[in-house]
C-alpha cells in the first residue's frame, strides 16, 4: 500500500514538473502565431489568366518586436515567415477571384507582394506601455503588355498599465494584419490590372 501510494506521490510529482516545464518553455517563446483568414466570398469568375504569385521580404530586419524584459532584450518574430503569410493571402485572395495558381514557366502574369514593413514598436515606461504597429506591403502586377502596382498600409496602437508582453504584441499586430488583409480581399484594382495587361 505504501509503495503504491509512494508511486502515485512521484508520479504526480514528474508530471507537475513536467507541466512546469513545459509552461516555463511556453513563456519563453519567441514566436508570435499568425494565421491568414479566408476570403469572406468567392467571385466565382473564371479568369483565363494564369498567375505567378511571389514574395519578397524587404525589411531591414527579420524581427517583428523587440522589448526588454527582466534586464535581458526579447525579439520575436512571425511564424509562419512573414514572406509565407502573405504568399499565402496573396494566393487565396487571387483563387477567390477566380484566377488560376501557376508557377513561372506556364504563367501569363505575376504578381509580386514586396514587404516593406511588418513590425511594433514598443516603448516600455515604469508605469504605461505604448504599442505601435505597422504593416506596408506594395504589390507589383507584371503581364504581356504593361505592369501596375499597389500600396497597401496600415496601422494600430495600443497602451495600457505596466509593461506590453508577447500577448499584448500579438493582439494590436494581429489586429494590423487582419486589417490589411481584409483591405487586399476588397481591393479590385490588382485583378483588374492582371486582365488588362494580359488579354
Amino acid at each position: 500500500m505504501n509503495v503504491t501510494k509512494k508511486i502515485k506521490a512521484l508520479s504526480a510529482m514528474s508530471f507537475a514538473a513536467a507541466a512546469f516545464f513545459l509552461a516555463g518553455c511556453q513563456a519563453q517563446s519567441n514566436s508570435l502565431t499568425f494565421t491568414p483568414p479566408a476570403p469572406s466570398a468567392s467571385m466565382n469568375v473564371n479568369q483565363s489568366a494564369v498567375v505567378y504569385v511571389m514574395t519578397r521580404d524587404a525589411r531591414a530586419q527579420q524581427e517583428i518586436a523587440s522589448y526588454v524584459k527582466n534586464g535581458e532584450l526579447v525579439r520575436l518574430n512571425a511564424s509562419p515567415n512573414v514572406s509565407q503569410l502573405f504568399q499565402q493571402v496573396m494566393q487565396q485572395n487571387l483563387v477567390s477571384k477566380g484566377f488560376r495558381i501557376g508557377q513561372a514557366n506556364n504563367s501569363n502574369a505575376g504578381v509580386t507582394v514586396e514587404i516593406k514593413d511588418f513590425a511594433t514598436n514598443v516603448e516600455q515606461g515604469n508605469l504605461r506601455y505604448k504599442l505601435n504597429s505597422k504593416i506596408q506591403l506594395n504589390v507589383y502586377v507584371q503581364g504581356a503588355k504593361g505592369h501596375f502596382n499597389k500600396d497597401f498600409h496600415t496601422t494600430r496602437s495600443q497602451s495600457g498599465a505596466f509593461n506590453a508582453d508577447n500577448d499584448e504584441i500579438q493582439k494590436v499586430m494581429g489586429e494590423a494584419f487582419k486589417d490589411i488583409v481584409n483591405n487586399i480581399y476588397q481591393d479590385q484594382e490588382i485583378g483588374q490590372a492582371i486582365n488588362q495587361y494580359t488579354n
